[in-house]
């Protein structure tokens, strides 16, 4: 008896704890279908469908003129869409592109690692060739699909590369800075020139596709154009620079010559041509650079990549004397009329140093304006002792050096001018600094200006003491036509009376037009074109070559700055540049008069 009521209670125990987890169960199975069914019809659904970006096109770059300079072109990639099952895939695929199949798995494998159910592109921008055999296989390919992606095309190769910049795709390290910007990993950014400055114009806002994929992850086809998010595509700037001038200014610097021309607009500070040789193609970096090819770039002494015209100081020469003449009239230490009491015989005595004129048999007795057209060494070499090294650099910050221009460019230098403190620094405090004075008035030494910032202080002495910023931006609009930025044009006025820009402008004419003087090579007949030209002294190699100038002289339409590298004579090398593109900026606009008015202009 004993034995059946305990057969009876094991019996109900089992019941019971069937019926227990029975209803437990049950009642999970109704909590998650009912309750919890939104959140796995979610993941079923996620399961089901794979995002796929639509990159945005970046906007467009124009000239001022409506000339296109950069745009987007489509580039089809390789892209490898499923987590398991690839090898196989990526095998068949280096086989048909003709690639290292051990580099593209490795490639794989170490994206994984920091991206782990994210596509992988395999190989980007494939030639047409490589398109077509890609398709001719899809099916043997599953784990893999073409992709199309937006690249950058700079329409004319290198011309104006340091201005417009490139892009690249962003890397992993770059990647973990940009991401909280909306970046994705592989897009692409503006990396120099205008594409980095506006690049928050510049770049759109990429789309969403998405595609049915089955539980391995293959491509079953797009799902309805009602899930699709199209792709905002980028504001288009349209710039200062003329590319008829710009064109032309790049194609002067011939053969291997390395430098940098500045032109600018005096009354508005519009940069109407930035030219830095050597230059490089930007197309290069479009889907990122080869490795040979960056090596070649890298490995280049002459530095392709660098920007000469914003990102170079180099002694000005004599184009600075006319900052050691304005501070001169400026302190009332001398009149224009006044000549020196020692006068130039080819060489000055100071110290224990003899400094030279480049002329041996020295200019003579010479005031202000003859000193100029004449650039006369041994002149200024006594202004600057007059003015002491303090007074030149206090000027020449007033003038605008030392200082960056804040052209709408990314890194630009601000040059250098020396005063006491630099020199006590190197020299002591008790070195004497007489002979670094007479050095720094002629523009040698220590002193360095970018050929940016020398054009600008020569535009706005031609602009009557205002100096206008120099910028490129003309307008920022998004693909309707909506301006979201227009020009900014900046300006200030300089500290200088206008007798003594009357006095620098007539000597810079005179530096030009009359017979005999060094900036001959720059006239333009019928037109009264100022400016000085620059023989600077460098310990590497032969000396620069410096013009620069405005015109015409009494409603100026084009400042320009030359700079050739260890070229030589000022006037045997830059002044012929500097002359052709300001005669191209005056025949662009009709300014370039008949004979009969030229003939009258220069009588």
């Amino acid at each position: 008896m004993a034995n059946e009521l305990g057969s009876r209670e094991r019996v109900l125990s089992i019941l019971a704890l069937l019926v227990l987890g029975f209803s437990v169960l049950l009642f999970r199975s109704g909590y998650l279908q009912v309750v919890k069914h939104g959140h796995y019809a979610r993941l079923s659904q996620q399961n089901r469908l794979r995002r796929l970006m639509i990159p945005a096109p970046r906007g467009l770059v124009f000239d001022c003129n409506g000339v296109l300079i950069a745009q987007s072109r489509p580039g089809f990639d390789l892209v490898l869409v499923t987590v398991n099952d690839w090898q196989a895939s990526v095998s068949k695929a280096a086989v048909l592109l003709g690639l290292d199949s051990l580099l593209l798995r490795s490639s794989v494998i170490s994206q994984r690692r920091i991206f782990p159910k994210d596509p992988v592109v395999l190989v980007k921008d494939l030639s047409p060739e490589q398109v077509a055999r890609i398709e001719e296989n899809i099916l043997n390919l599953p784990a893999l699909r073409l992709e199309v992606e937006s690249l950058r095309k700079v329409e004319y190769g290198s011309l104006a590369s340091h201005l417009v910049g490139y892009t690249s795709s962003l890397g992993q390290s770059e990647y973990a800075k940009y991401r909280d910007q909306g970046y994705n990993y592989g897009d692409y950014i503006g990396k120099g020139g205008l594409e980095l400055k506006y690049e928050n114009y510049l770049k759109g806002v990429n789309g969403w596709d998405f595609i049915e994929v089955d539980a391995r992850g293959r491509d079953l086809g797009t799902v309805s154009e009602a899930q699709r998010i199209e792709p905002d595509p980028g504001s288009n700037i349209s710039l200062t620079i003329d590319w008829r001038l710009q064109s032309l200014a790049e194609s002067l610097f011939t053969g291997e010559m390395i430098g940098a021309a500045v032109a600018i607009e005096p009354r508005t500070g519009r940069v109407l041509a930035l030219v830095s040789r050597p230059n490089f193609d930007p197309n290069l970096f479009a889907a990122g650079i080869r490795a040979d090819d960056w090596n070649r770039l890298v490995n280049d002494s002459s530095y392709p990549l660098w920007d000469r015209a914003i990102r170079s100081a180099y002694p000005p020469g004599s184009t600075f004397k006319v900052v050691t003449a304005a501070a001169a009239l400026e302190e009332s230490l001398i009149t224009p009329e006044q000549r020196m009491k020692t006068s130039c015989h080819g060489s000055l005595v100071i110290g224990n140093r003899s400094f030279k004129c480049w002329k041996k048999g020295g200019h003579g007795s010479l005031d202000l304006r003859g000193a100029i057209v004449n650039s006369c060494n041994v002149y200024f070499y006594q202004l600057g002792m007059l003015l002491k090294i303090n007074g030149m650099a206090k000027w020449s910050e007033k003038l605008g050096l030392n200082q960056a221009t804040g052209i709408d460019l990314p890194q630009e230098n601000s040059g250098l001018i020396p005063d006491d403190l630099y020199y006590q620094k190197r020299l002591g405090r008790n070195a004497k600094t007489a002979g670094h004075s007479a050095n720094m008035s002629i523009g040698q030494g220590e002193v360095m200006a970018t050929p940016l910032q020398m054009a600008s202080l020569y535009a706005a002495l031609a602009n009557g003491g205002v100096w206008c910023q120099p910028h490129l931006l003309l307008r920022a609009e998004d693909h309707a036509g909506k301006v979201l930025m227009g020009e900014v044009i900046s300006k200030k006025r300089l500290p200088l009376s206008d007798g003594t820009i009357s006095v620098i402008k007539q000597a810079l004419y005179g530096a030009v037009n009359e017979p005999g003087h060094t900036g001959g090579a720059a006239r333009i007949y019928g037109v009264k074109v100022c400016g000085k030209t620059g023989t600077a002294q460098t310990p590497h190699g032969n000396d620069h070559s410096w013009f620069v100038g405005f015109a015409p002289q009494d409603e100026p339409v084009i400042a320009v700055a030359v700079l050739v590298e260890n070229a030589g004579h000022g006037s045997e090398v830059a002044a012929p540049i500097a002359g052709k593109i300001m005669r191209k900026c005056l025949e662009i606009r009709g300014l370039l008069p008949q004979p009969d008015q030229a003939k009258a202009v220069m009588q």
